[in-house]
């Protein structure tokens, strides 16, 4: 009995670690002096928030095989982008994310997982998405990259060579996160995960507090 009940709070305690996690990270990245020192962590929250989705997953051999799928497509997209600026655009990585291989932070490659994994979870339980849900998680996923790009830019987790964030990256972006939930439906590698929902909505709410912070 006392270990069914404790089973059942698994799922709450990975929420309450996720929120605390962010809470401490919205409340250090507007405080100055602490802001210099959270920093370098960022690509660690990432890699740290991964495992708690991995250990949230109902179904822990669809979620590698979606990691590893989403890894690949993501990375490599990434690195193009990165070497030759065919894809996103002309942009680097900053020294804040962790260590890096082909110029891109290697978290980055998760980082593409842990956004389509959260952004299906959410349109799934929104019954007016039933018949786009592939096209209504790629655009969630855009959003998210919408929010993200004044903060990552401003905390040197990468910088664009003009002064402004190309609408081609965006074009790139959405058309990428098209692709990984084309793979995550068909495959049948989606699940509905209040963990996967916090994770998403934690981000949009870190993002979204920065942004009006630094304004």
């Amino acid at each position: 009995m006392i270990s069914s009940r404790l089973n059942k709070n698994i799922p709450l305690i990975y929420q309450v670690v996720l929120v605390v996690i962010y809470l401490v990270g919205m409340i250090g990245f507007s405080n100055p002096e602490w802001k210099e020192e959270l920093q370098p962590a960022s690509g660690i929250i990432l890699y740290i928030s991964t495992f708690i989705i991995a250990l949230a997953s109902k179904n822990k051999l669809k979620f590698i095989i979606f990691m590893a799928i989403a890894f690949i497509i993501g990375f490599g997209t990434e690195a193009i982008g990165v070497n030759t600026g065919y894809l996103f655009g002309d942009y680097q990585y900053g020294s804040n994310l962790g260590p890096k291989f082909l110029n891109v932070s290697v978290v980055i490659g998760l980082l593409w997982g842990v956004l389509a994994l959260g952004a299906a979870s959410i349109v799934d339980r929104i019954v007016l998405f039933n018949k786009a849900k592939v096209f209504f998680s790629a655009l969630l996923m855009l959003i998210v990259d919408v929010i993200m790009e004044p903060v990552a830019i401003a905390n040197d987790f990468w910088t664009w060579s003009g002064t402004e964030v190309p609408m081609y990256n965006y074009i790139c972006w959405f058309l990428i996160a098209l692709v990984l939930q084309m793979f995550l439906r068909k495959l049948r590698l989606n699940e509905k995960n209040k963990v996967y929902d916090t994770l998403l909505i934690l981000m949009v709410v870190f993002f979204g507090f920065l942004n009006l912070y630094s304004k």
